[in-house]
């Protein structure tokens, strides 16, 4: 299937790319330093509050720089190389080229994702374990310490419907705009979808609701619940929108002429 096929090339070309794996150190690099950012804090459970939601935010972050800078530069150098058009000649559907090419991309996304998520965990394994002091004979886990697992899964598993909503818009984008105007529209995307979160369903249409993926007060305050269901229904947001920003694209893309 060219869609499969697609995504495996893209996919394999990303992994090469050397910026991939700099995100990826610099994001665990960061996570790491979170963990002894978290030793000049007083409060034990406060410093772990600390390192859950920074674990996730520098997921989320390096998520949203591989996700639009390596959508922009693969689909804008192959148009502007003509290679896309040897891919067309196969034959492949320009549709089958726009997903194949999200879904590659968005694939190394979660991979990287994947690898912080893991640091993340061991950071915040670590310091439940040691409440951020030296190993003594007399470290251990601690009862009245709060860790909120489950909450901390489904943060980083919103962090990819976060991520799988830019890299479509990215790619879609990528097919009009030139390569900086790409990745600072996408930029200003995600401001704009945090910020204008209190449009309503309205908004949400035109900037998606980004904002619907950040769960930082359920991973701060206890009383603060986390269901499944609103996991579910912000992934079925996420898909939507998505599936709305492939077809859009792919309208336009069908009567464009790569020069």
């Amino acid at each position: 299937m060219a869609v499969l096929a697609l995504a495996r090339m893209t996919f394999a070309d990303g992994l090469r790319q050397p910026l991939t794996w700099l995100a990826a150190g610099l994001g665990i690099a960061l996570i790491a330093l979170s963990y002894f950012f978290g030793m000049f804090n007083f409060e034990t459970q406060d410093r772990l509050r600390m390192l859950c939601t920074a674990g996730v935010a520098v997921t989320v972050l390096t998520s949203l720089f591989l996700a639009v800078v390596g959508a922009s530069i693969s689909i804008h150098d192959e148009l502007a190389s003509r290679t896309a058009l040897t891919l067309f000649a196969k034959p492949v559907s320009r549709g089958s080229y726009l997903v194949g090419k999200a879904l590659g991309i968005w694939l190394v996304v979660t991979l990287i994702a994947g690898l912080l998520a893991l640091a993340h965990g061991v950071a915040v394994l670590l310091a439940a374990w040691t409440q951020f002091e030296e190993i003594s004979p007399n470290t251990g886990f601690s009862n009245d310490l709060w860790v909120p697992w489950g909450r901390l899964i489904a943060a980083h598993l919103l962090g990819l419907a976060h991520s799988a909503v830019l890299t479509c818009l990215a790619a879609v984008l990528a097919l009009r705009l030139p390569l900086i105007a790409n990745i600072l529209t996408c930029f200003a995307i995600f401001i704009l979808g945090h910020l204008l979160f209190g449009l309503g369903w309205t908004g949400a249409t035109v900037i998606p609701a980004l904002a619907l993926f950040n769960v930082d007060d359920s991973l701060q305050l206890v009383q603060q619940t986390l269901s499944w269901t609103y996991c579910g229904i912000s992934f079925i947001y996420a898909s939507l929108f998505c599936a709305g920003t492939l077809l859009l694209g792919l309208a336009t893309f069908a009567r464009q002429d790569i020069p």
